[in-house]
């Protein structure tokens, strides 16, 4: 008889049996009752369910590392990009100078504002001056203000400064014979084409400008002046005394601008206009403004400060039509420039020249974003925007009111066309028409109040 020693072990607990064993044909017999213990066999179950969730959320794991992984260096591309981007941004506000750098900005131009405001009250009192300059002390105050509490909305404080400053120079602006001789403000229809004809220079001069003399009172004058320059520039501009002469293309002068299509002072985009003796355009390859005497042959440059250029701002709402930054227009008002500035985020912006010195004297800032739109002109101090809508139509769907500082975008004028891109549209004083350049066509319309 041998005795056998089992352990069993259980998962709770363990138990010790002594069990008596008998020789058989040279083994070892034994009986071992097993009631004392049972295999977990739930339990079994349970873990062998628990594994096979832990491989399958193992598995979702490690497809989502691996993709994870595959998209990583572009995240960390953006993430660098952005980090150096706001890196200055970062250091100012470290240093605790970000808010007051900008508060300090802030307050630089409500004292200029405020010192135009007072001139402008001084020179022409009214209801409105005094108003005006009501607003800008209380602005003052407001950011007098957040210096001290350091909890400001800086974007509603730059949005009213802007609605100020259009206001301060809409009344240092608009003299009083200005508003009776432009009472109807706002054009009311465009008539259909009243010319349409191909220039002479042909269909492959897409990109150009045409029209009227525009200064009131000068000589009947009518131009064309297309780029020759892969669309970008020119040098040349062709004049025609008369209309007849204009529509049978004959006893025509060619100007010569500048020396080449890529000279200093050679014709940069197609927003060109002849008013009075002096043909105005944008210089090449600057955001200079020139001015082109037809009598003395010399030419005047000024810097259009901040301007948008080479293809930074063009006209953009159907397809971007190149070297369109800067175009020039006139109206009953005198002569003007439209061009973007990265300081009004891309949206328009409208300035008042002098036509002797290319000085500006005035600038209006509005909200309507220049890629937005094909095209604009002034008419009577107002400011207007064409959009695409199909290849023989345009719409005028935008103002901006010079005088009041207010924009309207609800207009649906129609405009017709005969090609699909617009390279120029601007408005003449004198016959009260509207002259298109249409990828080689020449339009005009008649503007009706």
């Amino acid at each position: 008889m041998l005795g056998l020693l089992l352990i069993l072990s259980l998962t709770e607990s363990v138990h010790l049996q002594r069990v008596k064993g008998q020789l058989r044909d040279g083994s070892c017999v034994c009986d071992v009752e097993s009631l004392t213990w049972s295999f977990p066999a739930a339990k079994y179950e349970n873990i062998s369910n628990l594994m096979q969730d832990c491989g399958d959320a193992l598995h979702k794991l490690q497809t989502q590392v691996e993709e994870t992984e595959a998209t990583m260096p572009q995240l960390l591309a953006t993430v660098e990009n952005v980090t150096q981007r706001l890196g200055p941004f970062q250091y100012l506000n470290s240093n605790g100078l970000y808010n007051a750098l900008h508060l300090k900005q802030l307050s630089t131009e409500l004292e200029q504002l405020q010192h135009v405001a007072d001139t402008t009250h001084n020179d022409n009192p009214s209801k409105d001056t005094v108003k005006l300059s009501t607003e800008i002390a209380q602005a003052k105050v407001n950011v007098e203000k957040m210096y001290k509490d350091n909890v400001f909305n800086l974007e509603t404080v730059k949005e009213n400064l802007r609605l100020l400053n259009n206001r301060v120079q809409s009344c240092r602006t608009i003299p009083t014979e200005f508003r009776s001789t432009c009472s109807q403000r706002i054009m009311t229809n465009i008539s259909s084409p009243v010319v349409t004809k191909l220039s002479s220079y042909g269909k492959s001069y897409i990109a150009g400008a045409w029209g009227r003399e525009a200064k009131q009172g000068s000589e009947e004058r009518y131009w064309v002046q297309p780029l020759t320059s892969g669309h970008r520039s020119g040098n040349v501009m062709r004049t025609y005394s008369t209309f007849s002469d204009f529509m049978a293309f004959k006893s025509y002068q060619d100007e010569s601008i500048a020396p080449s299509n890529t000279h200093t002072n050679a014709i940069q985009g197609p927003g060109t206009l002849l008013y009075g003796e002096a043909v105005f355009y944008q210089c090449y390859n600057t955001r200079e403004l020139c001015r082109y005497d037809l009598q003395t042959k010399a030419t005047l440059r000024k810097t259009l400060p901040d301007a948008g250029f080479n293809n930074q701002f063009p006209y953009c709402y159907y397809t971007c039509f190149d070297w369109t930054d800067v175009n020039l227009s006139a109206d009953e008002r005198g002569l003007w420039v439209i061009y973007s500035t990265l300081g009004n985020h891309g949206n328009l912006v409208v300035s008042l020249l002098d036509a002797d010195s290319l000085n500006v004297t005035h600038t209006w800032k509005t909200h309507l974003f220049k890629k937005s739109v094909t095209s604009t002109f002034m008419v009577c101090g107002v400011l207007y925007a064409t959009r695409f809508v199909d290849t023989f139509r345009e719409e005028v769907f935008y103002a901006f009111d010079t005088t009041t500082g207010q924009e309207d975008n609800t207009l649906a004028l129609p405009l017709e066309k005969v090609a699909a891109r617009v390279a120029n549209l601007h408005y003449n004083p004198v016959d009260r028409r509207l002259y298109m350049y249409n990828e080689g066509y020449l339009l005009a319309y008649q503007a009706v109040f």
